[in-house]
């Protein structure tokens, strides 16, 4: 957490809320990438993550996982632009209107060079992190922090466990979003301004 806590205070925006989503959310930066504006929900308190033709998730399924309260500022302070997807690309010679989506590339090469700023290993071949590793802080904290693995695992939409239990279990809304609030990923604000509002 407290490397987590590093590269999103040395992230500037968009970054900063996009390692976020990953971070919390357990999601793939390639599902990140065809998030849809529409498809975060703050009045239900979840982001879908929706399996679509040509946007495929890598199971097929679609799934929710619910906003955490860490989260959830960052979510709400996304800028109100005219781009379907939730986080687009500035504009450029290629898309002028900065209305195309993430390239997962670039958001892995700039997440990088924060951990190298940070002096934080790096790639995989080297023992290091890389985007994905968010993904893999997502699982190991909340399993730590004694969330079942099972919530844990629909979270992710993994369905390696082919257990008559994991093949019987569902999650329900409530109780989904009760367990999200007890991961305790924090606020984000230092110790001192914890407790200002």
């Amino acid at each position: 957490m407290e490397q987590v806590d590093k590269i999103l205070e040395a992230a500037k925006e968009p970054r900063r809320t996009q390692y976020a989503v990953l971070a919390f959310t357990g999601m793939r930066s390639g599902e990140m990438q065809h998030l849809l504006r529409v498809d975060v929900d703050l009045y239900g308190n979840s982001i879908h993550i929706i399996s679509r033709d040509g946007a495929e998730t890598k199971t097929r399924e679609s799934r929710k996982v619910p906003i955490h309260p860490r989260l959830r500022a960052l979510v709400e302070a996304l800028p109100k632009t005219k781009s379907q997807w939730c986080f687009a690309t500035g504009p450029s010679n290629r898309y002028p209107n900065g209305d195309h989506w993430v390239n997962p590339k670039r958001l892995n090469e700039d997440f990088l060079k924060i951990l190298r700023r940070l002096g934080i290993p790096t790639g995989r071949k080297k023992g290091g992190f890389t985007i994905h590793s968010l993904r893999h802080f997502f699982k190991t904290f909340c399993i730590n922090a004694g969330i079942p693995k099972p919530v844990v695992d629909t979270w992710q939409g993994h369905h390696g466990d082919q257990s008559v239990s994991a093949r019987y279990y569902k999650l329900a809304d409530d109780d989904s979003q009760k367990f999200m609030f007890q991961v305790p990923f924090g606020t984000g604000k230092p110790a001192a301004d914890a407790g200002k509002s």
